[in-house]
């Protein structure tokens, strides 16, 4: 908890160590995505789930929470409840379908369900807008003033990021994270065990879809206007290219990697600005090539791998150090004896 705490002091700090407004922008889509890939570092890494349809859940939660301020006059703030639990009602009823699928069909399966929400966002017109978009989301408002776009907005998206963070943090080092890994482990092994192995896939699903619904209903206010071009399949690439970039197997992994994900698009702009040709489809033939080189040389994610590199520099310092002192032991004790 030393380095959520850590990382919370930068997180209320940046604000004040930039005066661009198009940072700032970036930031919190920043902490949107870290949602998002925390969520689904949890179904991946432990869980063992691979989901390439998250955007989906991404797109129900956004327009959920957007449909119900915009056609119903609802509070954002009971929008963006329904739109956590509608997604998690979704995967619940999709888990249940699905549980018998394993590995790349399950991959496909959620593929083909990521398509489908896209198409029926594009073609229910009446209710989403269609591919015109849906206009006039209002933004939350807290004690009565409005969360404006910029600081407000910022704090507002780490607040639930954070939380995210603690969440998934306490998941992961308590009984139902260790309960997943063995199940990644093996199955059979925590079947004999007595592991529920359905039941806990299932918790892992659900809640790394209330994530991403979550995500997306501050995603939805954050604008004042919303369209399905974001919820296509090139976004459920960027949250598995986070993940896998930062590590699975690692909370912050996921937190890192949506922050490098997010530095990267920010690069690409400013490339595009000064080197003709360089458009935002690079990105993805961008993201593709990051995926195959950290699945080549870094397989864990980077963050496990800085780590175990760290820790095994200060080991063995420390582990001379011991030999030497043992050795120094020894020779003492030569001498006093004779």
């Amino acid at each position: 908890m030393r380095a959520l705490g850590l990382f919370t002091l930068v997180v209320l700090l940046f604000p004040w160590l930039t005066d661009s407004s198009y940072l700032l922008t970036v930031a919190t889509f920043t902490g949107i995505y870290a949602i998002v890939a925390v969520g689904l570092g949890l179904l991946m890494g432990y869980a063992g789930q691979i989901s390439l349809g998250q955007a989906a859940f991404f797109g129900i939660g956004a327009y959920t929470s957007a449909v119900l301020s915009v056609k119903a006059g609802f509070s954002p703030w009971l929008g963006m409840v329904a739109g956590m639990i509608l997604p998690g009602l979704v995967a619940f009823l999709l888990g249940r379908t699905l549980s018998r699928l394993r590995g790349y069909y399950l991959a496909m399966a959620t593929l083909a369900f990521g398509i489908g929400i896209h198409v029926l966002l594009n073609e229910w017109t009446s209710l989403t807008g269609g591919a015109s978009g849906l206009y006039g989301i209002m933004k939350p408002e807290l004690l009565g003033l409005k969360i404006k776009t910029g600081i407000p907005y910022y704090y507002f998206v780490w607040f639930f990021a954070l939380l995210a963070v603690f969440m998934t943090l306490n998941i992961a080092r308590h009984r139902i994270g260790r309960a997943l890994s063995s199940i990644h482990g093996s199955e059979a092994a925590s079947a004999a065990m007595g592991v529920a192995i359905g039941k806990h896939k299932m918790q892992a699903f659900v809640f790394s879809a209330m994530l991403a619904g979550l995500a997306g209903a501050l995603f939805a206010h954050m604008g004042y206007s919303l369209s399905p071009e974001t919820f296509g399949l090139s976004t459920s690439i960027l949250f598995v290219t986070m993940v896998v970039l930062g590590g699975m197997r690692s909370v912050w992994g996921a937190v890192v990697g949506a922050i490098l994900i997010s530095s990267i698009r920010v690069g690409v702009k400013f490339l595009g600005e000064e080197i003709p040709g360089i458009t935002s489809e690079f990105e993805l033939v961008l993201f593709g090539l990051i995926l195959m080189l950290v699945v080549l040389f870094l397989p864990r994610g980077l963050v496990p791998e800085l780590k175990e590199r760290f820790q095994n520099r200060w080991r063995k310092p420390k582990a001379a150090l011991a030999a030497g002192s043992e050795k120094e032991g020894s020779a003492c004790d030569i001498r006093s004896s004779v």
